[in-house]
């Protein structure tokens, strides 16, 4: 019975320690995209969420889309030519200098140098659907 007892006890802990690491490893991702969400207030003078930016093309559902094709954007030749598909790695390359991962684009940006930052930065806009 004592055994039995001591089994359960330690199934509890078990339990209850797995899911504090869950609990901590999710309060994580939260904090890197909220920070991500504030790097991405320098992105706003161009790039809008939820709509059509002023200057940039809208960032929703950038993941997996072939760069330059976003209907109603006006894109680069260079940009439109580069046969980019926009994953993490892609992404993370052209954010940290833009000009040298696609010469010729007409971004104005001169890049994210900081990788936490890209890291981010790219966390945020995977929300972004």
């Amino acid at each position: 019975m004592k055994i039995r007892y001591l089994v359960l006890v330690v199934i509890a802990w078990l339990s209850a320690a797995s899911g504090t690491t869950e609990t901590k490893q999710a309060d994580a991702i939260s904090a890197e995209i909220e920070q991500g969400r504030r790097i991405y207030a320098t992105c706003l003078a161009c790039h809008a969420v939820n709509a059509p930016g002023p200057v940039g093309p809208d960032l929703r559902g950038i993941f997996g889309r072939k760069a330059g094709t976003l209907p109603g954007f006006r894109f680069s030749r260079a940009l439109r030519n580069s046969n980019i598909v926009w994953n993490i790695d892609a992404l993370n390359t052209y954010l940290s200098d833009p000009q040298a991962a696609v010469p010729g684009n007409l971004m104005p940006f001169p890049g994210l140098p900081d990788k936490e930052a890209r890291r981010e930065l790219l966390a945020f806009l995977r929300t972004l659907k």
